[in-house]
């Protein structure tokens, strides 16, 4: 049992089938809102945090107030409007659809995913799949296995509802909701370019009024399981965020937890730390306890589950020119999220799980990195990931790369990158873990930002050919807008002439600085991208997740690359 979750073993139940079942006598929790894990101190300590870690009380408040005791202090996130509601109810999912986007990898277990998501779903028949499916001739088909899975299910059942496989005589259920988008394995290039393809499939789709914005999104695997009614309460969850630029997102917990309650306290993934690899990867995964609602994160992202409404998805689309990237998706994608106005919050229940034991240990399903990318290509994606977050090791003109982070797959203009770093806690232009020493996975202050004045649900649009923004002027509320262009209208001054004024020796020092770290990093990425290390990344972390620790529920998931750099230091 749990170390610290407050639970107390009794005697087994029952033991049919060798299978022992436990009471749990849960306490009262550390909070009345529920408690968040800070970390190992030791580990803590190790990687450069000041806390003292352990549990704290978790306190929604704080999230406007940020622990002033003046009314005047209190700044919330954006509630939905009616404004952004286009006509239908502010909460709840009436009238909206719910997009799931899913990447698939030579999966088998892909078809099984749509079987249990659409016969475990509340409202079946308003959800819409959309399958980037990369597969050999050898491998099964997702839509037509799951076809087959149904047809078995009304033979089981005798037919019904979809829980039941559908009617009776009814050739495939919900077969006409799902979209295929099927490449070649062969031409695969790794998860960021497969989530990628989907993203232009999605904008197509809105192009044709497919998708609302109102709509729900969720992106997430092809080897999942939900919980009954998974859908109605991935909303409803939603909405207990009190957020219209909410994203739910979470590491989810293994199938095994189906229908449980995680120690007998609503125990949840809880992501707030980063270690740098080849790029920022999400790691020592934490957890809290009994939330009574989804809690504000410090923009720590996990590709595993993303849920929010459409606009999010179509305004923040993953880049797809980035083959071979592993580390680095996570949290480029949760700089653009956060720079664009959006929050991640970690869910404060389990709805949605994932089978690492299944998907990580079929070597088929990992076998991505011998895609059609090579060296150059990688190299090229940490340059455009580097970039994009003043990383080390990207661009160095400063004209150039501005352009790339105001292009399509670039940062949004509602905050700023410095508004990021201090929110996150991530010294991103020197590669380190921290700036502070100060640990951002307790109760932390929501970061205001002014809304863009066409509202939530403005896709900003962008040239096809060149990926740079079409509407301009950028108004005054935007990060990017500047008075000597923007004010005098579009295309009078060009965007190239200005140029902001720094003491000419300060930036020859920091060109040279910034050169040498760029050759350092340079040559950090030849390496790495010469080597396996971005293929067998992602086993490592499954492996990881599956060990039982001695104190489980409190084990930090560290990266075999971070072990290394700790070993070396």
């Amino acid at each position: 049992i749990n170390k610290g979750s407050n639970s107390i073993p009794l005697q087994p139940k029952d033991s049919r089938d060798n299978h022992q079942q436990y009471h749990l006598i849960t306490m009262t929790t550390l909070g009345d809102y529920g408690e968040i894990f800070m970390g190992n101190p030791k580990n803590l300590e190790r990687a450069g945090y000041k806390d003292k870690g352990g549990n704290i009380a978790y306190d929604p408040e704080f999230e406007c107030k940020g622990g002033s005791s003046d009314p005047n202090d209190r700044q919330c996130p954006y509630e939905t409007k009616e404004s952004d509601a286009m006509g239908l109810e502010t909460t709840g999912w009436d009238g909206r659809l719910m997009h799931l986007n899913m990447p698939s990898f030579r999966d088998p277990l892909c078809p099984r995913t749509l079987k249990y998501l659409f016969s475990k779903a509340k409202r079946p028949n308003d959800i819409r799949v959309r399958v980037l499916q990369q597969n050999m001739d050898v491998d099964d088909d997702c839509l037509e296995t799951y076809c087959k899975m149904m047809a078995q299910l009304r033979e089981e059942t005798g037919g019904g509802d979809t829980s039941k496989g559908g009617p009776a005589g009814e050739d495939c259920p919900h077969r006409d909701q799902i979209f295929v988008h099927p490449i070649s394995a062969k031409d695969a290039a790794g998860p960021t370019y497969a989530r990628g393809l989907i993203g232009q499939d999605m904008h197509a789709a809105y192009a044709k009024n497919e998708i609302s914005p109102q709509d729900f999104c969720m992106s997430t695997d092809s080897h999942m399981d939900f919980e009954p009614e998974w859908d109605e309460k991935m909303v409803n969850m939603w909405d207990q965020a009190k957020n219209e630029y909410a994203v739910l997102s979470t590491y989810v917990a293994n199938i095994d937890q189906l229908g449980q309650n995680l120690n007998g306290v609503h125990e949840v993934p809880h992501l707030c730390m980063i270690t740098f690899t080849s790029q920022v990867r999400t790691t020592a995964t934490k957890c809290a306890r009994n939330l009574v609602k989804p809690k504000l994160t410090n923009a720590v992202w996990g590709a595993g589950l993303s849920f929010s409404k459409c606009h999010a998805e179509l305004k923040v689309p993953v880049d797809p020119h980035t083959p071979g990237i592993f580390d680095g998706e996570e949290f480029n994608r949760a700089a653009r999220f956060f720079t664009y106005g959006y929050d991640v919050y970690t869910p404060n229940r389990v709805y949605v799980l994932h089978d690492y034991h299944g998907s990580q240990h079929n070597p088929k399903t990992s076998s991505w990195g011998h895609g059609k990318f090579g060296q150059e290509d990688l190299q090229n994606a940490y340059y455009r990931l580097n970039t994009m977050l003043d990383i080390p090791g990207g661009e160095l003109d400063e004209q150039k790369a501005l352009q790339l982070k105001r292009s399509r797959y670039g940062l949004g203009d509602r905050r700023t990158l410095d508004e990021l770093i201090e929110f996150s806690g991530v010294d991103l232009r020197h590669k380190r873990a921290t700036i502070d020493g100060k640990n951002r996975c307790g109760n932390i202050q929501w970061v205001p930002f002014i809304e863009h004045p066409k509202g939530a649900n403005f896709i900003p649009t962008f040239d096809d050919t060149t990926e740079e923004p079409l509407d301009l002027p950028y108004d005054k509320s935007s990060v990017w807008y500047d008075p000597q262009i923007d004010g005098a209208g579009a295309g009078m001054i060009s965007r190239d002439v200005i140029e902001n004024e720094e003491d000419p020796k300060e930036k020859e020092l920091r060109h040279a600085e910034e050169k040498a770290a760029h050759a350092v990093f340079k040559e950090e990425a030849k390496q790495l991208a010469g080597n396996s290390h971005h293929a067998d990344e992602h086993k490592r972390l499954a492996a990881a997740l599956e060990e039982d620790g001695a104190e489980r529920g409190h084990k930090e998931v560290v990266s075999s690359a971070a072990v290394a750099a700790l070993k070396a230091k």
